[in-house]
């Protein structure tokens, strides 16, 4: 499943960048590749689960973009390290790239794309694990 995220993040990022929009086309290949995972492997502990289906609700409600929850509840869903660390690690990420829109154009941005952030974030937290 990591290999299939990590090949799928230059085009979500890269769209993401551009429309501020992940296309539904890749979230559709991510499901069935997750569909897949959890054939394979089952769907781990029911606790960490509910932990980051409610992790991925406060999102929601908190306005996240929908091509943004649906790349963290797969994520999310389809790995087994704990779900505030991670959203810990994109948060942090997020922060770092809105200063640095801010430096960059001189005013606060009123959206950023968000999957940039997820990805380094993916990429950082499975190279310190």
């Amino acid at each position: 499943m990591n290999i299939a995220l990590l090949l799928l993040a230059i085009p979500i990022c890269v769209a993401d960048l551009n429309a501020l929009v992940i296309p539904n086309i890749y979230t559709k290949i991510l499901f069935n590749l997750a569909v897949l995972h959890f054939s394979l492997f089952g769907f781990g502990q029911f606790q960490e689960a509910l932990i980051s289906v409610a992790v991925v609700m406060c999102l929601a409600l908190l306005g996240t973009g929908m091509g943004d929850i649906k790349l963290l509840a797969l994520i999310l869903m389809t790995h087994t390290y704990p779900a505030i660390e991670f959203i810990g690690v994109i948060l942090l990420f997020a922060a770092v790239h809105i200063v640095v829109l801010i430096g960059v154009h001189r005013k606060i941005p009123a959206k950023i794309p968000l999957a940039p952030s997820i990805f380094i974030g993916l990429a950082t937290y499975l190279a310190t694990r």
